[in-house]
């Protein structure tokens, strides 16, 4: 056994007696015990992997303590007295001590760490000196130091270690000094943020462009420069920048930049010189703030010369602006400072501005506003032409008071012009006061829009702003009365909700109106004009409160309109009991009969139908139709003007009654066109908002509003196009299974009477009133079809000529584009499945004509039976009906594009029927020339009906017939000759030529001829 340990390379534990004896096992369990409370002993059991790790008593060490402070722990050991305690005070957790003293008096060392931090702490024995309290200060001290240099080395590591995106990013808020000496501590950084030098680099140039230039950008946008994207519809989008004037001098004297694209470009490309640039100049003046004797000398002298108060001003607003980027680590207390300074400077020109103004001493308070205008953009002057201002100022001034009063009575667009009218002379008061009292232009025009801002503002001064809501207050308390017109407290009354909130939304829009108009005019003011963009902010932020419930009423007027439409339309069809074209053909009392129809009349009523209602349509959007405009594609190009656009719904009437000339139609386009202009106004009314700056969240409610009450529209001119498919599909569909009965019903009675019995008159007369019922549907189809197309190029031409401003055609992943397309395609799929029906009862009803009228005897007559070379009267009628059929689609169909396309199906499905009817036939010689003859009417007929390609079938047929008349040793060239002349290409496969041959009575005696080493079928 020993050798085998030995053999293994392993070593056995020394597991003596006294090892195992009880009270060594008791002492080793307690040490084991005490370690595991602090995690240091995972065994009981020595182990000779580490002698180090083992104690006397078998415990082992776990802890993983770097070697200096190892060597640290063993000195400190040695110089510490050894201290005898009670095993039972260490069991109940009262000491902190690293021996312990059994029963036996021998000492048995424990090792270091356990029971640290145990309270109480009662010692039951001490042993200290000075010198030993001396050395343990010592060393703790080295150790405190020790740790707080690994600790910080540790974050240094830690920090340097997160990825260069996060670095950059934390860079952009520290200081100036605290950024470069984090540059300076990391390579990395270096060559992301330093032009020369590492910036050299392949890599570091990729990262200059994209982490370093946005961290110089963000120091110097915070700054209080701006840069941001201008988006205009339909252009590409810009990038502006908006610099602070005191900057925009600074720029100049520093890099002779003045224009916005020079900028622009110098932050693309060179964003860290213009940072420093500015750092440089501005740094010492801005730190001179921070001790009290420094900072005036510094502002006042720049350099070698004495900066005189305009030039004052604009370095302290210069040092206003780079204090917002806090620089330094003392910013705030810096920042407090130079705040302090300035408004001092600004409060001592600010008396003498008002002291000039009592006085009426113009040229002093122009001298005064000329300094002013440097610092904070001279809004302090502006301030107090605007609060000393009689309507603002607490004092009754008598020119003011009607001005107060009809703004507190505002009750509908009237008033509020006549209110509009008194405040347009308020402005131009004000504006004669400022061009008289403040210097050049930039400040009179800031002057002005000051007091426009004041009276559009939230706050007591806010006049118009209260002349707005009173307004609402009114109109929302409108009474609603059907038996009066007046009452005490209101001057209208209204019969019901709808027309109150109609009322609401049109005096609002109206309102927006006449202020738009009023900015306008008050941007050609004299002596002093407004600026026109601030000014339309102001306006348009006063309706910011009631935008969301003006957009969402507008949203639920024209649902609740057309709500209303769509169900008296229901209510309508559902009462008349003659709706539906079979009922009409069933009744034989105050009925037309089909077979009386002009169709070419009737498709002469139809185009004028359409033009009536192009022309209201015309004449309600207020645009010009060119007169090839009916019945194209390209709406777009026949769009000769374009519409005004009006503030409130239209003064003419909308209900207009264009849809008598078509009896009863299957869908309303009378409905359809009021549903348009109902629309229209909405959209006039909405529109008014959408010209809010882009970046106003007016502008941005009032786009979406737009495209939702559209989508609006859209939905409920397919709920009512959709049901009038439904009505006509389900007759369709209930004609071809009546059609599908009468077929089996006459393939019956063929097997069970002799042909020539014929069908009783009872028979006969069911199939033709069949055949009225078809052609009175198929003409209801074709006239929805008309119908529908008039509805969506309604709705093609309202979109080109209103909503085009509003919603890209070219943004598929608009809502309004979807729902567009879903229209068209709804339509477009009801058609096709109305087309496939209709031709589907033309086949079926073709077929039956053939099976029941084609004798066998037609294609295999008698010997003695004389030829006429006529066609069969089976060919006959089933001509006769193909044209009877066609005559409604011809007449009644104006796009060729439809008709060509319905006529070439047909024409393919009758091939095809005719290919299958031929071989159900053995046909002889004399029956070949029946059947030529019959192919030729049928020839006649494809020619007139059908397009070239679709023909070509006819003429396979046509000439593959001459099979039957050839002699048989003929035959074989025949066939060749056609194939070589590719006759059947693209018509019939080789199969079916072959079953078409097959069909000759002598064909299997000739089939050897004909068969025999055949490569070509």
């Amino acid at each position: 056994m020993a050798d085998d340990k030995d053999s293994d390379g392993s070593e056995g534990l020394n597991l003596t007696s006294s090892w195992l004896s009880p009270r060594s096992l008791l002492d080793r369990t307690t040490k084991f015990v005490l370690n595991a409370a602090h995690g240091k002993s995972r065994s009981l059991l020595p182990t000779t992997e580490n002698d180090r790790s083992v104690t006397e008593t078998g415990i082992l060490d776990w802890e993983d303590e770097e070697e200096d402070e190892e060597e640290e722990e063993e000195e400190e050991e040695k110089a510490q007295p050894t201290l005898v305690v009670p095993e039972h005070d260490v069991l109940a957790g009262r000491w902190n001590a690293y021996l312990i003293a059994d029963q036996d008096e021998k000492l048995s060392p424990l090792p270091r760490g356990m029971l640290r931090v145990i309270p109480p702490r009662k010692r039951t024995a001490t042993c200290q000196s000075k010198d030993y309290n001396s050395m343990r200060a010592d060393v703790t001290k080295n150790k405190v130091v020790a740790r707080l240099k690994s600790a910080n080395e540790f974050r240094r590591q830690s920090f340097l270690s997160l990825p260069i995106k996060v670095l950059g990013r934390i860079l952009e808020f520290l200081p100036v000094d605290a950024m470069l000496v984090v540059l300076g501590s990391c390579r990395a950084l270096r060559r992301v943020m330093h032009r020369q030098g590492p910036g050299c680099e392949l890599a570091g140039d990729q990262a200059y462009t994209t982490m370093g230039m946005r961290v110089w950008r963000a120091r110097i946008q915070q700054m209080g420069w701006r840069i941001w994207w201008e988006r205009q519809r339909g252009k590409e989008h810009q990038q502006r920048i908006a610099v602070p004037r005191s900057h925009q001098e600074l720029l100049k004297s520093i890099c002779g930049v003045t224009d916005e694209t020079e900028i622009l470009n110098l932050l693309k490309t060179e964003p860290d010189l213009v940072f420093k640039a500015i750092y440089d100049d501005l740094i010492s003046d801005y730190m001179s703030f921070g001790s009290a004797d420094r900072c005036v000398p510094a502002v006042i002298f720049g350099g070698s010369r004495v900066r005189g108060p305009a030039q004052v001003a604009q370095r302290l607003d210069q040092l206003l602006w780079f204090a917002r980027g806090r620089f330094t680590c003392a910013a705030e207390y810096t920042n407090q400072r130079l705040v302090a300074a300035a408004d001092r400077f600004e409060a001592e020109y600010q008396w003498q501005f008002k002291r000039a103004l009592v006085v009426g001493d113009c040229e002093e308070m122009k001298a005064c506003a000329r300094v002013m205008e440097n610092i904070r953009d001279g809004r302090m002057c502006i301030r107090v032409l605007v609060d000393i201002h009689p309507l603002f100022n607490g004092v009754q001034d008598p020119r003011y008071a009607q001005l107060v009063i009809e703004g507190n009575s505002v009750s509908n667009a009237h008033s509020f012009e006549s209110f509009l009218n008194k405040l347009d002379l308020l402005v131009a008061e004000h504006a004669r006061v400022v061009a008289a009292a403040l210097p050049g232009t930039v400040l009179p025009r800031s002057a002005l829009f000051c007091l426009v801002e004041e009276l559009f503002a939230p706050t007591k001064n806010g006049l118009a702003l209260r002349a707005l809501q009173n307004l609402y207050k009114y109109l929302q308390a409108i009474p609603i009365a059907t038996d009066t017109l007046t009452n005490e407290k209101h001057e209208l009354v209204v019969p019901d909700e709808a027309t109150k909130d109609i009322v609401f939304l049109t005096t609002v829009a109206s309102v927006v109106s006449l202020l738009l108009q009023t900015v306008d005019k008050w941007a050609q003011m004299e002596p002093v004009a407004l600026p026109h963009e601030l000014a339309r902010r102001s306006v348009f932020a006063a309706f910011g409160d009631i935008i969301d419930e003006y957009v969402q009423l507008e949203r639920r007027v024209i649902e609740r309109a057309y709500e209303g439409e769509l169900a008296q339309w229901t209510s309508k069809s559902r009462s008349n009991t003659a709706t539906s074209h079979m009922d009409q053909v069933d009744g034989t009392k105050h009925v037309e009969s089909v077979r009386l129809i002009n169709f070419q009349k009737r498709q002469q009523q139809m185009d004028e139908y359409k033009e009536r209602v192009l022309q209201v349509l015309q004449e309600r959007l207020q645009i010009r139709l060119d007169t090839q405009a009916l019945g194209t594609e390209d709406l777009g190009a026949h769009l000769e003007g374009r519409r005004r656009r009006s503030s409130g719904a239209s003064s003419m009437p909308r209900r207009t009654v264009v849809g008598d000339g078509l009896g009863q139609a299957p869908i309303s386009i009378d409905m359809c066109l009021n549903m348009v202009l109902t629309n229209r106004d909405a959209v006039d009314r909405l529109a008014v908002f959408a010209k809010a700056p882009l970046d106003m969240r007016l502008s941005g409610l009032a786009q979406e509003a737009v495209e939702t009450i559209f989508c609006v529209l859209l939905r409920s001119i397919g709920n009512h196009v959709r049901p009038a498919f439904r009505q006509i599909l389900n007759e369709l569909r209930e004609l071809e299974h009546a059609v599908m009965v009468t077929t089996q019903q006459s393939n019956v009675q063929q097997t069970t009477a002799t042909h020539e019995a014929g069908y009783s008159a009872q028979h006969v007369q069911a199939e033709r009133q069949l055949r009225e019922k078809f052609t009175a549907a198929e003409l209801g189809f074709f006239e929805l079809i008309h119908l529908s197309d008039l509805a969506v190029q309604m709705i093609e031409i309202y979109f080109k000529t209103y909503l085009e401003e509003f919603i890209d055609e070219q943004d598929f992943l608009n809502m309004a584009n979807q729902e567009r397309k879903s229209l068209e395609h709804a339509v477009d799929d009801n058609v096709a499945v109305g087309m496939d029906c209709v031709i589907e009862i033309i086949m079926r009803q073709t077929g039956h004509i053939l099976d029941t009228e084609q004798a066998d005897s037609d294609y295999s007559p008698d010997s003695n039976v004389s030829l006429t070379l006529m066609p069969t009267m089976a060919c006959t009628r089933t001509v006769q009906f193909l044209s009877e059929s066609t005559v409604v689609l011809q007449n009644m169909t104006g796009q060729r594009q439809i008709r060509d396309v319905f006529l070439a199906e047909v024409g393919i499905r009758l091939f095809q029927l005719l290919l299958e009817h031929i071989k159900k036939y053995q046909i002889t010689q004399p029956g070949g020339f029946q059947l030529i003859a019959d192919l030729n009417l049928v020839y006649d007929w494809a020619s007139q009906h059908v397009d070239a390609d679709t023909l070509r079938f006819f003429t396979a047929l046509k000439d593959l017939a001459n099979c039957f008349i050839l002699a048989p040793r003929d035959l074989r060239g025949f066939l060749q000759d056609q194939y070589s002349r590719h006759t059947f290409d693209g018509v019939m496969r080789s199969e079916e030529v072959y079953d078409v041959v097959a069909c000759r009575a002598d064909y299997r005696d000739i089939r050897t001829q004909v068969e025999g080493h055949c490569d070509f079928m």
